[in-house]
């Protein structure tokens, strides 16, 4: 069985989100070779850029928070207040080097033990197409585009999982991806147990 996962797995993954023993364990029946587990390439570079965007986030939110709260403690009720919240000034910071090193931990792990799809020319021109045709953005159309030729080409079950039903939750594309077999999802803990019951495990 072929399982398509795309950014917000890594993401998962990297950052111990609340599903991410799910998408371990599935990360997991890939290594034993009981599912195929497929991820986009772009995804993984997306996944880099999330947690850019995620620290110059974190560095702005960390200066506006340092000076209000130097102004906050002008004020003799709230003197203390700059001392109460050192663990979480501290923690905007902090914890970007920790992030990253787990980030690329499930990227190296997904390097070994998946199929990582090539960005080719012709889903760069497939993927405006479905941009315009689906409203979706130029990420997730690339992302998409990418797995619906890949099941286009594989016979068999498959499944493609994220977590961007906001998105992806559209008849149109339901209804392509399930011409190939594929069923979408939008929960990995509903992912994992459809798998393993899809392979008997």
């Amino acid at each position: 069985m072929i399982v398509y996962v795309e950014t917000n797995f890594v993401l998962e993954l990297g950052y111990l989100r609340p599903t991410s023993d799910h998408c371990q364990r599935l990360l997991d029946l890939a290594g034993e070779g009981k599912i195929s587990l497929v991820v986009p390439a772009f995804a993984l570079i997306e996944s880099r850029l999330a947690w850019r965007s995620n620290v110059d986030r974190r560095n702005r939110l960390h200066s506006a928070v340092r000076t209000e709260l130097g102004e906050l403690a002008r004020s003799r009720p709230l003197a203390d207040i700059a001392s109460q919240s050192k663990a979480f000034v501290a923690a905007l910071i902090d914890t970007a080097d920790d992030d990253r090193h787990r980030l690329e931990s499930a990227v190296e792990a997904l390097l070994q033990q998946a199929t990582v799809l090539p960005t080719e020319p012709a889903i760069v021109t497939q993927a405006l197409a479905a941009e315009l045709t689906f409203a979706l953005s130029p990420q997730d159309s690339i992302v998409y585009v990418t797995v619906r030729g890949h099941a286009e080409r594989n016979q068999g079950p498959k499944l493609f999982v994220t977590q961007n039903a906001r998105d992806f939750r559209v008849p149109k594309i339901v209804v392509e991806l399930a011409r190939q077999e594929c069923k979408l999802l939008f929960a990995f803990d509903a992912a994992e147990a459809y798998v393993r019951k899809e392979i008997g495990d």
